[in-house]
């Protein structure tokens, strides 16, 4: 989650710091428990998993443009230090075994790319989320939605809207005020989107509660936006629906890192659910909400749950809902497995098929089939210059940050959908020839998705797939987004021993590789952020996710990731960079 989020990892690791307060509670418990079943490579189609009926609740209406009128001052307040979970739990089975590729996959030359930004303008700061939220967070995380008009960004806990030419149409605003959630309330994983088809923006955003003390998750729930018109500024409806799960192990649980999907018929929530003490982990969650009646402001909307995803055996991970272009009548996902947090050459692809059954007052069906894949593996945190922290985070005393920033676990980051095709990325370790060492690198993937009796086929497979790296450098975080034309853009943070933290792109044309790495926004400062410093573990946190999105039928790619625009503030300097990429 935004403030300071345990990275849920694939491996055994420290927990990490969250800086956040106290939140109000959430709606009433969702009921009952699914599993998806699971398929080694090449094996028979999973059958359908079960799905839970309910609803989620309206919560009111916001409008951007009444709060950006005013930039109001708020109360400086110092954030409480909560140690965050690793990814641990029991096994839902075996884990299927795969080979080793003996060594992490070494990086090929680089392709010919497409396209310079037409676009390039800062987006939210660390300096605009203090001025909404009056406290500091990292990491950064990046929430981003385009049209043709407009340009909106969430990140962490703040929101502003652009028009596409840079220009700001008001100021930056809190997030939970237009959330509706308590000033005081934990908020966190912001996600924007802007559905072409509806022509509706869709936010989400997590939020959650601990006891007094700050050991123990006591609610948990994610928040839900559709505007009303294609306008940005004008009102949203805003629902809310409960993820705490009291019926599932070691809950009261936390909904970590909801990930938002889109297609004609529904909004799904993906989220990692950790048990109430933050020491374990009980698997994906996937929610579907109906979109026709979130559209329409229904006060208790439709939403069916698939709930304790598993695959190949173990707990599903970051299963990442698709942002669908066009309408496929199913809704793809994808995510890597990787049990073991150490490498694996296999993807699940998963599909919910009869996705209009929500708003029937139905229930889809959700199936998964593993594929085989190019190697991936556990990235290695960056090592970037070191810098000084000495603000009230830091008591106000100068204080060392080591340089190091975390580059989390090698899960899958968001998908698309486009023309037929699934396109995604994810960190991984890459050996660099002539390199001094193993780097975090990008693995990308673009499968095409086959259903064939309600399950997917074993027709699915990847179709092209590659790696991309920069000798002496780490790149973190990728979103990667395809034009229907199969031209593809991806956005990085980008660092090293010498670099300072900076926003990376590639560009691929149809049917080719990734070009060079390009920079669109060089870093000016060492990260001195306070999450960097020993008092916070020592390695700082940078991502957790880029964001990008297609404008359909125009060629246009717009893209987000963080660098270090500036100095800050003391406790945090973390920006990050919009572009612009027309593919044609």
């Amino acid at each position: 989650m935004d403030h300071l989020r345990k990275q849920p990892a694939r491996r055994l690791r420290l927990g990490q710091v969250i800086v956040g307060v106290l939140a109000l509670g959430s709606a009433a418990a969702l009921p009952g428990s699914t599993a998806a079943a699971s398929a080694a490579p090449g094996g028979a189609a999973p059958a359908a998993s079960a799905a839970v009926r309910t609803s989620a609740s309206s919560v009111g209406v916001s409008s951007p443009a009444a709060l950006g009128a005013a930039s109001p001052a708020r109360t400086d307040r110092q954030q409480l230090p909560v140690l965050r979970p690793a990814r641990t739990g029991a096994a839902a089975g075996p884990a299927t075994a795969v080979s080793s590729p003996g060594a992490v996959p070494s990086a090929t030359a680089a392709g010919h790319g497409v396209g310079t930004p037409a676009q390039s303008f800062d987006g939210v700061s660390a300096l605009d989320n203090k001025r909404a939220a009056g406290f500091d967070l990292e990491p950064p995380d990046e929430g981003l939605g385009a049209s043709s008009d407009y340009v909106v960004n969430f990140v962490n806990v703040t929101g502003e809207v652009r028009s596409t030419s840079g220009a700001p149409l008001g100021h930056p605003f809190y997030l939970n005020d237009f959330f509706h959630e308590a000033a005081a309330a934990n908020t966190s994983d912001p996600r924007i989107y802007f559905d072409a088809h509806t022509q509706r923006w869709v936010a989400s955003i997590l939020g959650y509660a601990f006891n007094s003390a700050g050991t123990r998750v006591t609610a948990s729930h994610v928040d839900v936006a559709v505007s009303r018109t294609a306008d940005p500024r004008g009102a949203w409806n805003v629902v809310r629906f409960d993820t705490s799960n009291p019926s599932h192990t070691g809950c009261p649980c936390l909904a970590d890192y909801p990930i938002l999907g889109l297609d004609r018929d529904n909004v799904y929530i993906s989220t990692n659910e950790f048990t109430g003490d933050l020491q374990h982990f009980n698997g994906a969650q996937l929610y579907a909400l109906s979109l026709a009646q979130l559209r329409a402001g229904a006060a208790h909307p439709a939403m069916v749950t698939f709930e304790n995803l598993s695959v190949a055996g173990v707990q599903g991970f970051h299963v990442q809902p698709a942002n669908t272009t066009g309408d496929p009548g199913v809704e793809y996902l994808m995510s890597s497995l990787d049990p073991n947090g150490t490498f694996d050459n296999r993807i699940a692809v998963w599909a919910v098929t009869d996705p209009g059954a929500v708003s029937r007052g139905g229930t889809p069906a959700l199936s998964v089939r593993v594929i085989d894949s190019q190697a991936y593996a556990v990235p290695p945190n960056a090592q970037t210059p070191p810098g000084v922290c000495n603000g009230s985070l830091c008591k106000n005393t100068p204080t060392p940050t080591t340089g190091v920033v975390s580059a989390n676990d090698d899960a899958m980051q968001e998908v698309q959908y486009v023309n037929g095709l699934l396109v995604g990325a994810l960190g991984t370790a890459l050996t660099i020839p002539g390199d001094t060492g193993s780097r975090a690198g990008i693995a990308w993937f673009v499968v095409r998705p086959q259903v064939a009796g309600g399950t997917v086929s074993g027709a699915t497979r990847v179709v092209r797939q590659g790696y991309l790296a920069e000798r002496g450098e780490y790149l973190l975080f990728p979103h990667v987004n395809m034009t229907e034309q199969g031209a593809m853009a991806m956005t990085f943070g980008l660092g090293g021993p010498a670099t300072f933290l900076s926003a990376g792109y590639a560009t691929a044309p149809a049917g080719g590789a990734f070009g060079a790495v390009q920079v669109a926004a060089a870093g000016v400062a060492p990260d001195h952020g306070f999450t960097g410093t020993e008092a916070f573990g020592g390695v700082g946190r940078w991502g957790d996710y880029s964001a990008g999105q297609l404008v359909p039928g125009t060629g246009t790619i717009w893209l987000a990731t963080q660098y270090i625009p500036g100095t800050g503030n003391g406790n945090a300097n973390w920006g990050n960079r919009i572009i612009a990429l027309h593919l044609g």
